[in-house]
């Protein structure tokens, strides 16, 4: 008698694996339980990375059977897929990983590329069983996460350019100087020493100073003795070359008609010049000058360092002849301040297209605080920057064209102002940000976090959110009161906070990230009422928030 053998279903749509063939694990696809974390996706540093995890129930899996699973990322327009994973029966020699007759699971991370058309998108895995060489697709897809959250794109680049300032003042002051050597144990000025160049140049310095009624800051003498005499021979030496100092500087002046002068002048005396007399030594070619340069810092008497200095017999001649003259002096200071030009006289040379006549500080301080017209600015820029190649005036255009959203002039900027000056923290934040317009990332980081400016942080916050560093980007946004800094604090979980910095910001994207917050926390009138105010100010979020996940539920409402 034949036996007969029956295989019986234990539910509906179960396959028995102990009998029939792997085909039928098609017909029990529905009982293949697929869970991702997250349940829905977010995109990060332009990636996406889940975990799914895989069941098969018992009895599912053919001994037998070979089962490729494939995730895919499926959007309007096209899918992209993952790294398949081949599953086999208990009787199947290979190294794949084995389902048995009592069912099991597997977990698998996944890792996508994240382009914009995946916002709205379904992430499947896609059964394939392999029968013999020949590829089965099984009925459907089993779907495991809906959409995509790419709320970090919604950072903005808010370009912080630094503006150098100009160095220039009202007035200026000009100095010169002027020596008169005295002969050994005199005080009397002698007519050689009034009629040398620089005696002669300071008098007619003064003299006209005084005559065009500038302001003379400072006539200062100071007079000095060697210190090779006693101390008090050398205090009233100094005095007294002080004096006859003073009497033939206000001779010259008084014969130039000048009387104002007297009042002016000051004196001051130094009866014994030990420090002149050691910077002398020190950059002399005398032998043994270190050994009189020990001898000075051993003694604090300048009686004993005097006799001390004289005892060193071999080099106190060459002292006595090429030191100790030059010691015996009145040096003559003159400080003159000197009326720069007023704002009108500088506006009037610009108006008349006379910027030759102006020097670079004048340049850049009249684009600075006189014009607000961006091209009387940019000219006076350009012109400081290509005649005095000065990276202020570049690095100022930069600013100037970065306000104006002129990304190209921007760079030529740029360039002309790293080449002035490739050191300067201003020039490196602003070429920084042209860089960060321009989408060259790399460039950007590098120059901005160089530069080191508090003003380059907003640039490296919004990097750091690009790179999914988003503690690291709270951490150079925190008080900036900016939309990305409550960006930053909402992709940390920080809704509250995100919401006392949003509070106080008008902006399209300001409104749109409180209709996220509103959407996070199920409030449909936060959502309508903020996005439409976004939309007001930014028609394109419209079309934005229809493929924005954030608002899913909310999208049949959105008008």
């Amino acid at each position: 008698m034949k036996r007969k053998i029956y295989c019986l279903a234990v539910s509906v749509g179960l396959v028995v694996a102990s009998c029939g063939s792997p085909e039928k694990m098609k017909d029990a696809a529905d009982q293949i339980k697929v869970t991702c974390t997250p349940q829905v996706l977010e995109a990060r540093a332009g990636t996406i990375e889940a975990k799914i995890t895989v069941t098969f129930p018992e009895k599912f899996f053919h001994p037998d059977a070979v089962l490729e699973m494939l995730p895919v990322i499926k959007y309007a327009g096209g899918e992209v897929a993952g790294t398949a994973k081949v599953l086999q029966g208990e009787k199947v020699k290979d190294n794949n990983t084995v389902i048995s007759q009592k069912g099991g699971s597997y977990t698998q991370d996944l890792k996508f590329d994240f382009i914009d058309e995946m916002r709205v998108s379904t992430l499947e895995v896609r059964p394939t069983l392999i029968v013999k060489g020949q590829r089965l697709q099984f009925p459907k897809d089993i779907k495991a996460a809906d959409g995509v959250f790419a709320t970090y794109k919604l950072a903005e680049v808010e370009a912080v350019p630094v503006i150098c300032e100009d160095s220039y003042t009202k007035s200026v002051e000009e100095s010169k100087e002027a020596e008169i050597k005295f002969i050994i144990n005199q005080a009397a000025v002698r007519n050689t020493e009034l009629s040398k160049a620089d005696v002669k140049a300071l008098e007619k310095f003064v003299a006209d100073a005084l005559k065009s009624k500038q302001n003379v800051k400072e006539l200062r003498i100071s007079s000095y003795a060697s210190p090779d005499g006693a101390e008090s021979l050398n205090e009233k030496l100094s005095t007294n070359r002080g004096k006859s100092s003073n009497d033939a500087l206000l001779t010259y002046l008084k014969k130039s008609k000048i009387s104002a002068a007297k009042d002016l002048v000051s004196v001051e005396n130094t009866a014994e010049d030990w420090e002149g007399f050691q910077e002398l030594m020190a950059a002399s070619d005398i032998q043994d000058k270190e050994l009189v340069l020990r001898v000075l810092s051993m003694y604090s008497d300048p009686a004993v360092r005097e006799r001390e200095i004289k005892n060193i017999s071999a080099v106190y001649k060459v002292i006595a002849d090429q030191i100790l003259p030059e010691l015996r002096r009145s040096k003559l200071l003159a400080t003159v301040e000197i009326a720069n030009l007023n704002d009108d006289e500088i506006k009037a040379l610009v108006d008349a297209d006379n910027l030759e006549q102006l020097d670079v500080e004048q340049l850049i301080y009249a684009a600075n605080n006189l014009y607000t017209d961006k091209n009387v600015k940019a000219s006076l820029y350009k012109k400081a920057g290509e005649k005095f190649s000065d990276y202020r005036a570049y690095s100022n255009l930069v600013a100037l064209y970065l306000a104006q959203k002129e990304t190209n002039d921007a760079k030529l900027a740029a360039d002309a102002a790293l080449a002035a000056n490739n050191s300067n923290a201003t020039v490196k934040n602003n070429a920084g940000y042209v860089a960060l317009l321009q989408g060259n990332t790399a460039e950007a980081e590098k120059q901005l976090a160089s530069a080191g400016l508090d003003a380059s942080k907003s640039g490296l916050g919004y990097i750091a959110i690009g790179k999914g560093e988003y503690s690291q980007a709270l951490t150079l946004l925190k008080g900036s009161k900016s939309v990305n800094e409550a960006l930053a604090l909402l992709l940390t979980g920080k809704v509250d906070e995100a919401s006392a910095v949003l509070a106080n910001l008008n902006s399209a994207k300001a409104y749109y990230l409180k209709a996220v917050i509103g959407a996070r926390k199920n409030s449909e009138s936060d959502v309508l009422n903020n996005l439409n105010k976004a939309f007001d100010m930014d028609a394109t979020l419209k079309d934005a928030s229809k493929l924005d996940v954030e608002f899913a539920a909310f999208w049949q409402k959105i008008q």
